[in-house]
């Protein structure tokens, strides 16, 4: 089989003299290199150039299909737009089971893979920065901010997503907060009322524009008390809005698999980890070559042309060029796993999902939704308003 849905995870080290950072740009007091030809020149510029617009097409694609999907996928399946996590040996009841069963596993995925990752629940080791690569509606983002108490960030290339995910952090009251302390050495200020605090600040969700009766909790209370804070914004997994060394958990949920550079996005994810961060990767791949081989088999290439038309992947890779990318970034503690018999059940109940009455009525109103923008886009367009003046 082709496809083998798999998890790499590795820890940034605390000593790793040389991590991956942006390069400056170049100077003109660098040395120049010897002059080529006129004609390399121009091959080199339409090579660059057609791979720059065969990139900004993968993502406008990328960027399309979730805008338009999201919705439908919410409608049906909630927060998480990912695989579910099983055990093999029921997979056959697993996959006849309800939504909710698998709505289930689909937390469960999250769960085992920190679990894989040793990513530790204890005060003085758990993750307190977060950024959640390729966030989707947020589902991760929302979860482990509420598990940790952790500040997280989300990037999507889908302005819809990033929407949908605001406004559900909003609701769930993770979209807004205050920081507070403990002690008695500095003051906090939260919404213009001020109390003694200590440098070890906390998080706390306003309530109705204030934090209500914070006054009357003693310190011993506070202790232990954490509520995270999550933010979203559009941005490209490539390219991250992010200075260097920046969080202690990078959470990149089935979202390698659209990446067109798998160095440059391993890269990326080492480059934003902090020193002794923990980077996890649950991404499609497909099978590992054997030493004789040097490419899939006809039949696997003619499957994975289909799933990436349906669904703007570029080229895959294996579970090995992955391991091979984290140690050429001396990244430590690499494992991985294929968790290919764990995931089966999920795809059938997708498909059941499609047949039921709400799954048609969703995407009766989904492509309705889409048609309304598309025409509201079409009103919007200069050179229409143009014509109709």
């Amino acid at each position: 089989m082709a496809i083998s849905p798999s998890l790499c995870t590795c820890r940034l080290s605390s000593r790793r003299p040389d991590p991956p950072r942006r390069l400056p740009p170049p100077s003109s007091s660098f040395p120049r290199s010897p002059p080529i030809s006129q004609r390399f020149a121009r091959v080199t510029a339409a090579t660059a150039e057609a791979m720059t617009a065969e990139e900004a097409s993968l993502k406008k694609g990328i960027a399309e299909l979730y805008d338009e999907s999201s919705g439908l996928w919410e409608d049906i399946w909630g927060d998480h737009m990912h695989h579910g996590f099983y055990e093999p040996d029921s997979a056959a009841a697993a996959a006849a089971s309800d939504f909710d069963n698998h709505r289930l596993a689909q937390i469960r995925m999250i769960e085992e893979s920190l679990r894989f990752a040793g990513v530790s629940y204890e005060e003085d080791k758990r993750p307190k920065r977060v950024v959640d690569v390729g966030c989707g509606i947020g589902g991760s983002s929302r979860y482990l901010a509420k598990k940790y108490g952790a500040s997280c960030e989300g990037l999507t290339l889908s302005p819809i997503q990033a929407q949908r995910a605001q406004a559900l952090a909003a609701a769930q009251g993770l979209a807004d907060k205050v920081r507070i302390g403990i002690g008695q050495t500095e003051l906090g200020v939260c919404r213009g009322l001020r109390w003694p605090v200590r440098p070890d600040t906390m998080m706390m969700p306003a309530i109705g524009g204030r934090v209500v009766g914070l006054h009357r909790l003693c310190s011993q209370a506070l202790k232990g008390l954490h509520v995270g804070m999550v933010s979203f914004q559009v941005a490209d997994a490539l390219d991250q809005p992010f200075p260097d060394g920046q969080f202690d958990l990078v959470w990149s949920m089935e979202s390698g698999e659209h990446m067109p550079d798998k160095k440059k996005f391993v890269s990326e994810l080492a480059r934003v980890a902090a020193p002794g961060g923990t980077i996890i990767i649950v991404t499609w791949c497909h099978r590992d070559l054997s030493p004789s081989e040097e490419s899939l088999k006809p039949e696997e290439k003619a499957l994975l042309d289909k799933i990436c038309s349906a669904y703007y992947l570029p080229e895959w890779c294996s579970t090995a060029d992955y391991v091979k990318l984290l140690h050429s970034l001396s990244l430590q503690d690499i494992k991985v796993a294929n968790w290919s018999d764990h995931v089966a059940p999920f795809w059938p109940a997708v498909i059941r999902s499609a047949l039921t009455f709400k799954g048609l009525t969703s995407l009766i109103r989904s492509v309705v939704e889409n048609h309304k923008r598309s025409i509201g886009d079409a009103i919007d367009d200069q050179r229409v308003q143009d014509g109709l003046d």
